[in-house]
C-alpha cells in the first residue's frame, strides 16, 4: 500500500472511492457536476486552494484519500476523507489524520476541523477516538442526498 499526493488524473478513481463509500448509506448520492466539480481535477483545486490532497493506492487502485485546504480562524480543515470499507479498521484513516495534524503543527495552526455528514457514525467514531469533538454546530447542503452534517474540531498542543 503506497500514501501518495493526488494527480489530476486521479480524479475518475476518487470519484469512483466515494461513490462506493456512499453506497452504504440509504439516498447518499455523489453528483460530481453540481456539488463536487473539483474532484475532477483534484490537485489543481486543492493547490489552487493552498491546500493538499493524498491518495491510499494498492495495486494502481485508489483505496483511500483526503484533502486539507487552510480553514477560518488559524485552523487546517479536512475535507473527503474517505476508506474503501474493504481496508477499514487498518488504521488508515488514523494515520491520515496524523499527517493532517503533523501538517498543523508545522505550519503552527492550534486547530482542525471538518464537515460529517450525519449518516457517517462509523466516521464520527473515529474521530471521537482520537479526541475530535462533535460541535452542536451542524450545516444543511441542500444538495441531492438532503445532506445535514456535523462539526468536529480537534485543538492541537504544539
Amino acid at each position: 500500500m503506497k500514501l501518495r499526493l493526488a494527480r489530476n488524473k486521479d480524479g475518475k478513481q476518487i470519484i469512483n472511492l466515494i461513490k462506493k463509500c456512499y453506497q452504504d448509506y440509504p439516498n447518499c448520492y455523489l453528483d460530481v457536476n453540481n456539488d463536487s466539480p473539483e474532484l475532477k481535477y483534484v490537485y489543481s483545486y486543492f493547490r489552487k486552494n493552498k491546500g493538499k490532497f493524498w491518495v491510499y493506492e494498492k495495486n494502481n487502485k485508489i483505496i483511500g484519500c483526503m484533502g486539507i485546504t487552510p480553514g477560518r480562524e488559524k485552523s487546517l480543515e479536512i475535507h473527503r476523507l474517505y476508506i474503501d470499507k474493504k481496508y477499514r479498521r487498518r488504521g488508515l484513516a488514523k494515520k491520515l489524520l496524523a499527517i493532517a495534524e503533523n501538517y498543523a503543527l508545522k505550519l503552527k495552526v492550534k486547530k482542525i476541523t471538518l464537515w460529517t455528514d450525519t449518516r457517517f457514525k462509523e466516521s464520527h467514531k473515529t474521530y471521537k477516538k482520537l479526541d475530535y469533538k462533535k460541535l452542536k454546530r451542524t450545516r444543511k447542503l441542500y444538495d441531492v442526498s438532503n445532506t445535514t452534517e456535523y462539526r468536529f474540531e480537534k485543538k492541537l498542543l504544539s
